[in-house]
């Protein structure tokens, strides 16, 4: 265990001093993080669906149902919202989609976002990655890509993805982000059905040995997979994790502790969601809308956020993922309904915090 949690602080102290160098004043707000964490004040990773266009079609797809509005997010408007993140503290920022990688102002996209100002990822299935692209996002002024990879089994990802040579493209990906000076990840879906496989502790091992991150996004029962319940991850699917977690610090989730702090469910206080359409979600995989940026400040909403019981709260357990009584009595009133629902549909009085 010992050897573990060095190991673990070894990743990020190295990830902290190629911040320091590289941006300092995000750096700055980094070091912060704990401080705030313990006064109470929300930090959230805000990823952001810029645009739902995709060239993949997959079979987990959590965005298939979102509805889609006229008024949809321009450069304007991200630069607009970085700068409402920036003046609450916020630090890091998540351009995800649909896929990014096939927009035509990207640049423009990126550069509205402030790469001096926030710590900035995309999330993206690889396919585009190149080379001379991995190497224009860096100098635009990313800092990390999160590449998907449903399986370590190739034929496996490439038909969850309907696409043949997806998962050739998608390992491509990751060293062409790594020598372009990218952080990378893998993002990887872990379902009941896969979970505890050879596969999961081959995924970590190798990310241990290229210096790669695992980033487990545990199986949600919303999109494709709407009320289809049997694919949440149990008790012993979750201890399975953790102990592939001890031998390959390298294999993360966002309940364990980062930076020495265990937040559990970070719906709100460390993660949310913007949609294309303007629409605040406390995290990607939660379509209940605590509001529009179009109508109202960041920080509004994130103070309304924080005001439901069930975010401000701790819960070790992923709610919309884990948290069976969450699942029951809360997202199955999304099921059926144009997406995202708002949040005075689902919650009542005594959701709220006294």
């Amino acid at each position: 265990m010992e050897d573990c949690n060095k190991c673990k602080k070894e990743i990020e102290n190295s990830k902290r001093e190629k911040l320091k160098r590289e941006k300092p004043l995000v750096f700055e707000k980094i070091l912060k993080l704990e401080e705030r964490f313990k006064a109470g004040l929300a930090t959230p990773v805000v990823d952001i669906g810029y645009n739902l266009a995709c060239n993949f079609k997959c079979k987990h797809c959590f965005i298939s149902k979102f509805t889609r509005k006229a008024r949809v997010l321009t450069p304007a408007d991200l630069k607009k919202f970085s700068d409402e993140a920036h003046e609450l503290g916020l630090c890091q920022l998540v351009l995800s989609g649909g896929e990014p990688l096939i927009l035509k102002d990207l640049k423009e996209v990126i550069a509205a976002l402030q790469p001096d100002k926030f710590h900035l990822s995309m999330s993206t299935n690889g396919y585009f990655l190149t080379k001379e692209m991995a190497a224009k996002l860096k100098g635009w002024g990313l800092d990390k890509v999160k590449i998907s990879i449903d399986d370590f089994d190739e034929k496996l990802h490439d038909r969850n993805r309907d696409h043949e040579g997806a998962y050739t493209k998608a390992m491509d990906a990751l060293f062409n982000a790594r020598d372009a000076g990218l952080n990378v990840v893998i993002q990887t879906c872990i379902s009941h059905q896969n979970c505890r496989t050879d596969r999961t502790v081959q995924m970590a091992k190798f990310a241990q040995e290229h210096g790669f991150v695992v980033d487990v996004m545990i199986a949600h029962p919303i999109g494709e997979w709407e009320g289809k319940h049997e694919v949440l991850i149990d008790e012993e699917d979750a201890a399975y994790l953790r102990e592939v977690n001890k031998q390959y610090p390298s294999l993360h989730r966002d309940t364990f502790p980062t930076y020495g702090i265990s937040r559990g469910c970070g719906c709100v206080n460390s993660n949310l969601h913007l949609t294309q359409c303007g629409e605040i979600l406390p995290c990607g995989f939660l379509p209940i809308s605590l509001g529009s940026i179009f109508e109202e400040s960041l920080g509004d909403i994130l103070k309304r956020g924080m005001s439901i019981r069930h975010f401000k709260e701790y819960n070790p357990l992923c709610i919309s993922g884990e948290d069976r009584n969450f699942i029951d009595k809360y997202l199955t009133k999304c099921y059926g309904k144009p997406l995202p629902v708002p949040w005075y549909e689902v919650f009542t009085e005594e959701d709220f915090v006294k």
